[in-house]
């Protein structure tokens, strides 16, 4: 759990302030300054975002390790403006200067262009996913809400940004959005997508004017690529084809997207790719050497090298099974369930972790306090009496004994007590799997660099869109349309359009409430009257065999005085 909520600190900076050059991009992540390279297009754009783009995943990626917040406390948003900027982006940030265990921050660009000789706007609204303070003791707020609540507050929080910069946002054309992020940032980046493409962001206003609204987003062009993402809904829903175009990027050895628990039955918006891994890849070795070679050519100006800053191939299937393993123990036997993690462990880790992750206390103040519950622990574990630290006014005795040996770190009694607690629990863990344990201490270089974000971009540099596809065969919907989600007033009509690959095949269209919208056999809707409708699409092969079937779903709107007259209509009919 605690993992869940950090990441690991590498090397400490080599050069104070090294700046980037021409399609170079800074990352700030802990103590260490790297400066990346990327490439952009304005042709990335170009095709409909439910269907995948393996370069402008990439672009995506980049972006997000460019929003991690800046080592300049004055600039905070330094990274994220240079490279949108270089890319031709009006940009402007909201919360960058913000620390909490709940805030978040939000870097947005806006670029006018031609596409296929068409008008356009591009918007990129990038998550701030990195060097986020305090945000870390959020990540372990869960709740027992369908959210995760942590990243549901920072969602809202998201949405109302985003309301305040459409207000006085000029658009042209067609309007398109890339909403990238990574760990943190892509949980709340996956949230704010898809309540984009499903319209519940109005809940998010607070009652003010819906400004996003009037851009005028088509589902179609709603792009989400978004890297170790942390699952932060438990909503059924979230699977369903309508949110196809977010597009979830994750290392199945990484444990961060494993948080929050299968246990709780949470999960992501939108579709998950996996990158390459032992379990999933058939030349994972051929791949592991190309992500190596990969890694220590552009990171050579580092001085890192994959044997150190990589992982063993041989531990990929190993760490992952154990994780997994791991976490269904800490969901089932440690917390319990929601509810009694909320009650029992949920202030406390989120005290400690934004305290001393989020304020950048030292790993010496780390060590120390842990070091010190430890000391205090192993008194009543050794040489045989472990039940003696369970005993009744035990825990209160080593909250006094570790709160009086640790002055200065701003830990009340209450919060030790639930860190010892925690303490206890795991120290079961390590008892009751011990030989996982040890498996995962010898596999400790994989442990600290799965989740590191060279390492995520390691891979996605060397593979092409149809190798991670080859790795997930099930990600691609044979039959595509452009909107799922469809507003019209009274008596107007739109078009959907319907995308397959299927050589000799055709689609019909069919409405379940035709009163309120039909829908012609060329996907033309039609607004009969107020209420809601699905409309159904479906692909046929070329000997009218059914391949697949997508939805949309049309509200009909209409003001008092078109209710009025309709209904005069329906009684003169």
């Amino acid at each position: 759990m605690f993992f869940s909520g950090v990441q690991t600190p590498v090397l400490a900076k080599k050069d104070k302030d090294p700046m980037p050059g021409k399609n170079e991009f800074r990352c700030d992540w802990f103590d260490e300054t790297i400066i990346y390279p990327y490439e952009y297009s304005d042709d990335y754009f170009t095709g409909n975002a439910y269907d995948y783009n393996h370069a402008l995943a990439l672009y995506a990626l980049c972006v997000s390790m460019a929003s991690f917040g800046s080592f300049d406390a004055e600039n905070p948003d330094k990274n994220i403006r240079m490279m949108l900027e270089e890319c031709g982006y009006d940009f402007t940030s909201y919360g960058y200067d913000t620390e909490g265990y709940d805030t978040v921050g939000l870097a947005l660009g806006t670029k006018k262009l031609l596409l296929d000789g068409e008008q356009t706007t591009v918007i990129i609204a990038a998550i701030r996913s990195g060097n986020y303070g305090m945000e870390w003791g959020g990540n372990l707020r869960v709740g027992t809400g369908a959210n995760h609540e942590g990243f549901d507050i920072a969602k809202q929080t998201t949405i109302q940004y985003f309301n305040d910069y459409c207000k006085n946002l000029d658009t042209q054309g067609k309007v398109k959005i890339l909403i990238p992020g990574y760990s943190r940032g892509s949980s709340i980046a996956n949230l704010f997508a898809a309540e984009l493409i499903d319209g519940n962001y109005t809940s998010s206003l607070n009652g003010e004017r819906d400004y996003i609204r009037d851009v005028g987003f088509t589902n179609d062009n709603i792009y989400a690529y978004l890297y170790e993402t942390p699952q932060a809904t438990s909503k059924p829903e979230a699977s369903d084809e309508l949110y196809h175009n977010i597009f979830n990027i994750i290392n199945p050895s990484d444990y961060v997207p494993m948080f929050v628990m299968d246990n709780f039955n949470f999960r992501t918006y939108g579709r998950t790719l996996y990158l390459p891994s032992a379990s999933r890849s058939d030349n994972y070795q051929s791949l592991y050497n190309d992500a190596c070679k990969e890694f220590d050519s552009f990171m050579d100006h580092t001085g890192k090298e994959s044997k150190d800053f990589f992982y063993s191939e041989e531990d990929s299937l190993s760490c992952e099974l154990i994780f997994k393993n791991v976490f269904s123990y800490l969901a089932t036997e440690v917390m319990v369930d929601r509810e009694s993690y909320v009650d029992r462990y949920e202030n406390s880790l989120i005290f400690f972790t934004g305290q001393y992750l989020g304020k950048k206390r030292t790993v010496k103040d780390i060590a120390r306090t842990l070091g010190t519950m430890a000391f205090a622990t192993a008194v009543s574990l050794i040489p045989s009496n472990y039940e003696k630290i369970k005993a009744d006014g035990y825990q209160s005795y080593l909250a006094d004994y570790v709160v009086e040996k640790t002055k200065g770190t701003e830990l009340t009694d209450k919060d030790v007590e639930g860190l010892i607690d925690i303490f206890i629990e795991v120290l079961d863990l390590i008892k009751n799997h011990r030989t996982a344990i040890t498996t995962l201490l010898s596999q400790i270089n994989t442990v600290i660099n799965v989740h590191q974000p060279y390492v995520t971009m390691t891979w996605v540099r060397i593979l092409d869109a149809d190798e991670l596809l080859a790795i997930n065969p099930d990600i691609e919907d044979k039959l595509r349309i452009s909107w799922h989600n469809i507003r019209l007033k009274y008596n107007s009509s739109g078009k959907l359009n319907a995308d397959f690959d299927e050589e000799g095949g055709y689609v019909k269209w069919k409405s379940d409430n035709e009163e309120v919208a039909s829908v012609d056999e060329d996907g033309v809707v039609y607004a009969n009257s107020k209420g809601t409708a699905t409309l159904t699409a479906t692909l046929y092969s070329a000997d009218g065999v059914v391949l697949d079937e997508a939805f949309a779903t049309v509200n009909v709107e209409m003001n008092a005085i078109q209710v009025v007259v309709h209904k005069i209509k329906d009684i003169l009919t």
